[in-house]
């Protein structure tokens, strides 16, 4: 079982968090909750669990494997960093990105583009040969904060939100009033 965690949508409070658990529960994998933070959930589940969440669900955003969790400081996240192991996850001559999202207005004393440029240079000097690319990286790091928390990990899947926009009542050829939303639609199926 593998630390995750899960930056969910926040069109809604309670739905984007019964529906991951919802997945993971009928799609039959076992996991445990570790923390619920406002648009994150961090679990710890089987691996696989993230292709049937990126399958099926509608209100989660991005799914990672989980590399540490700390306090939302700048010196604090940069200590933890140095003490993270990254052998089996950047190899040499791969290329990685470092990207820093903010969930509504958690941690604003911390700046993302700073952290970002820090924690890429914390990785390069860790793994021999590896390097940034920011355009088309082949990994990509995510680092979320919220609750005054930070959650730092690799990106395995994102759930683009356009496929449900392109299918909005409005977009039919023709519109009914009582038309469900695609998004809520699928989100009440699972």
């Amino acid at each position: 079982m593998a630390k995750l965690f899960f930056l969910l949508s926040g069109e809604h409070e309670t739905l984007p968090f019964s529906e991951l658990r919802s997945i993971l529960e009928v799609e039959g994998y076992t996991y445990r909750i570790l923390e619920k933070l406002d648009q994150v959930l961090r679990v710890k589940a089987d691996l696989n669990c993230v292709e049937a969440v990126k399958r099926r669900a509608a209100l989660t955003r991005i799914c990672c494997l989980e590399l540490f969790s700390c306090k939302a400081e700048t010196s604090e996240i940069l200590k933890t960093m140095r003490g993270t192991s990254l052998s089996g996850i950047v190899r040499d001559e791969e290329s990685f990105a470092v990207r820093v999202k903010r969930v509504k207005n958690y941690a604003v004393d911390v700046n993302g583009m700073l952290l970002e440029r820090k924690i890429g240079e914390l990785m390069l000097g860790k793994v021999e040969k590896a390097r940034v690319n920011l355009k088309n990286p082949d990994k990509t790091f995510i680092g979320i904060l919220t609750n005054e928390r930070f959650v730092f990990g690799l990106k395995l899947a994102e759930i683009k939100p356009k496929p449900f926009v392109e299918r909005r009542p409005r977009k039919k050829p023709f519109f009914h009033p009582s038309a469900m939303p695609p998004k809520l639609a699928r989100c009440m199926v699972n």
